[in-house]
C-alpha cells in the first residue's frame, strides 16, 4: 500500500511538472500571429488619407515577395486559428476597403502577377453602373473568377455604431441580397466601416453566420485576438514609409486577454482599461499608448501579477481614438496588440 502511495505521488508530481512547463511554454511562445494590411486607393493623390502613391506600393511589395515571410488569404489566416492551426512564421494578410477602380487598374495585376492572395471588402451601394469611381458588378465577378476573395463592408458604408440595431440588420440583410443576386454567395468575411464598431453589430453578424469582421486598428492577431474584432495595419501616403511597414509585417501577437471595455463602443468616458497578457514576463517592457483627434492622452499604468490597468487622465474626444501597446519578449521580438473605441 504505501509503495503504491509512493508511486503515485511521484505520477501526480511528473504530471503537474508537464503541465507547468506546457503552461510556461505556450505562455512564452504565441502560437499563432498575422499581421494584416489594408488599403483603399492606388495612385490618387487627391486623397493622402486613404491612398497610397504607387512607387510606395511597389516597395511594399518588394517588401512582402522576400522571402522571410509568408503570404497567405484572409480565410487561410482565420480558418487556422479557429481550427487550432499552426500559421507560418512571418504570416502577412492583405485586404482593400471600397472596391476602388484603382485597385483594379493598379494594384491587382501586381497582387496577380506576384501570386499574392487579396480581400476585397465591398459596400454594396456604390457599386453601380457608370461610377467612375467604384467597380461594377461585372468588374467584381471577373477578379473574382481571377482569384480576389468578396467580403462584406455593409451597403452604404454609415458610421454603423449611430445605427439602431433594425438599421443594422437592413444594412446587413441588404447587402446580403445583392451579393447573393450578383456572385450567387454571401460573403463571410466582414469589414467595419471606419473600422467602427459595436457590440450591437457583433450580435447581428454572429446572427447572420459572418466568420470574423475587421477593424481598422493596428495591430497583431493572434489566438488570443478577439474574432469579431481583428486588427488591419492601415496604409496610406502617410503612414507607408517602408522602415514601418517592415515593423508591423515583422511584429508578432502581445497575446492579450479579458480585454475591457469589452464593446468597441465606450459607455463611460473616460474608460476603465484592463487585460491580461498570456506571457506575464512581456509587463516588464509593456509600454502602451493612447490617442484620440486631440492627440496623445496622458496615463497612469499600473501593472499587477496577472492584470494590466490603464487610468486616462481626461476623457476621450468624440469620434474614434485608439489604444496601441508594444513589448520586446527575451527573443528580441517586438509584440503589438491594437484596440480602437469609438464614441
Amino acid at each position: 500500500m504505501v509503495f503504491l502511495y509512493i508511486n503515485n505521488f511521484i505520477k501526480a508530481i511528473i504530471i503537474l511538472f508537464i503541465s507547468l512547463n506546457i503552461t510556461n511554454v505556450y505562455a512564452n511562445n504565441i502560437k499563432n500571429s498575422a499581421v494584416v494590411f489594408m488599403y483603399h486607393k492606388f495612385g490618387i493623390s487627391k486623397y493622402p488619407t486613404t491612398s497610397v502613391k504607387i512607387e510606395q506600393f511597389i516597395d511594399h511589395i518588394d517588401e512582402f515577395t522576400k522571402e522571410k515571410y509568408n503570404i497567405r488569404s484572409l480565410d487561410f489566416i482565420v480558418d487556422t486559428i479557429i481550427n487550432d492551426g499552426q500559421l507560418p512564421k512571418n504570416t502577412i494578410g492583405i485586404s482593400i476597403d471600397d472596391a476602388d477602380k484603382s485597385f483594379m487598374i493598379s494594384a491587382w495585376p501586381i497582387f496577380k502577377e506576384n501570386n499574392i492572395p487579396v480581400t476585397l471588402f465591398v459596400n454594396t451601394s456604390t457599386i453601380v453602373e457608370n461610377n467612375k469611381n467604384y467597380l461594377n458588378w461585372d468588374e467584381i465577378r471577373n477578379l473574382k473568377k481571377e482569384g480576389v476573395v468578396i467580403g462584406a463592408h455593409s451597403h452604404t458604408h454609415d458610421h454603423m455604431p449611430n445605427l439602431s440595431s433594425e438599421e443594422i440588420i437592413k444594412e446587413i440583410e441588404t447587402s446580403n441580397k445583392i451579393f447573393l443576386r450578383e456572385l450567387g454567395e454571401i460573403p463571410s468575411l466582414f469589414a467595419y466601416p471606419y473600422g467602427e464598431a459595436h457590440d450591437k453589430i457583433i450580435d447581428v453578424l454572429k446572427q447572420y453566420k459572418f466568420k470574423v469582421a475587421f477593424g481598422q486598428h493596428s495591430g497583431v492577431i493572434n489566438e488570443t485576438s478577439n474574432l469579431y474584432y481583428l486588427p488591419r495595419f492601415s496604409l496610406n501616403e502617410k503612414y507607408s514609409e517602408i522602415d514601418r511597414v517592415k515593423f508591423a509585417a515583422s511584429a508578432q501577437g502581445l497575446g492579450v486577454y479579458d480585454f475591457i471595455p469589452s464593446n468597441p463602443t465606450l459607455n463611460e468616458n473616460p474608460p476603465y482599461i484592463g487585460f491580461s497578457l498570456l506571457d506575464q514576463n512581456l509587463a516588464v517592457s509593456l509600454d502602451c499608448f493612447v490617442f484620440d483627434s486631440n492627440g496623445q492622452v496622458e496615463k497612469e499604468l499600473f501593472k499587477f501579477n496577472e492584470r494590466i490597468e490603464i487610468r486616462l487622465s481626461r476623457k476621450l474626444s468624440k469620434g474614434r481614438s485608439r489604444i496601441n501597446c508594444t513589448a520586446k519578449d527575451k527573443n528580441g521580438n517586438w509584440r503589438w496588440f491594437g484596440h480602437q473605441f469609438y464614441l
